[in-house]
């Protein structure tokens, strides 16, 4: 009974393990917007590492400090059409709020997480200078496993005022594909 007791849940874990492949994300582009009053000289460019991993290298000036930012994430996937069809989220998120810990709204949270890991934002309100994110990339322990297949995840960044409406402050376009990695066979000499 012992036995059959350590033997049962290694075996359940291996079956999940040679089941189940892991889903990597690579990022096969990327697109920055600027807006006038707001920001200016966006940078974006993608710089492969390997087969299965590319990184991302971002940087913005801020002409104006932004007090109140909030977030629009939205995700499409593509479909068999080659056209981005919306894929589960669409959401606005106050960064300031989760960035002082008065909300924890999961997507928040995870954009926070990715963004404060990879770039210098990663203090509290208000932002101001140049922005930069250097080798930023979709970690996959913070995203659950998507379908396979290519993405698209649209970022806007507005300003937040209390008597009138937002402003768009800019934002950036991260096309992801969704993908079992890549193992190099190796050859026999």
């Amino acid at each position: 009974m012992y036995l059959v007791a350590l033997v049962v849940p290694q075996l359940v874990l291996c079956g999940m393990v040679l089941c189940e492949p892991a889903v990597l994300y690579k990022m096969k582009n990327i697109e920055c917007l600027g807006v006038a009053p707001f920001s200016a000289n966006p940078v974006c460019y993608i710089k492969p590492i390997n087969w299965n991993k590319a990184v991302a290298h971002m940087d913005v000036d801020l002409l104006k400090p932004l007090h109140n930012i909030s977030v629009h994430i939205q995700i499409f996937k593509r479909d068999y059409s080659n056209q981005y069809q919306p894929f589960l989220v669409d959401v606005v998120v106050n960064l300031c709020d989760i960035l002082s810990r008065r909300n924890f709204m999961p997507f928040g949270v995870i954009f926070i997480k990715i963004s404060s890991r990879f770039s210098n934002f990663n203090h509290s309100c208000p932002f101001s200078g140049h922005l930069i994110a250097r080798g930023a990339y979709v970690d996959e322990t913070y995203v659950p496993n998507c379908p396979l297949g290519l993405y698209k995840i649209n970022i806007t960044i507005m300003e937040n005022y209390r008597v009138k409406r937002p402003d768009h402050a800019g934002g950036f376009v991260w096309y992801v594909q969704a993908m079992t990695p890549v193992i190099r066979k190796k050859h026999k000499n």
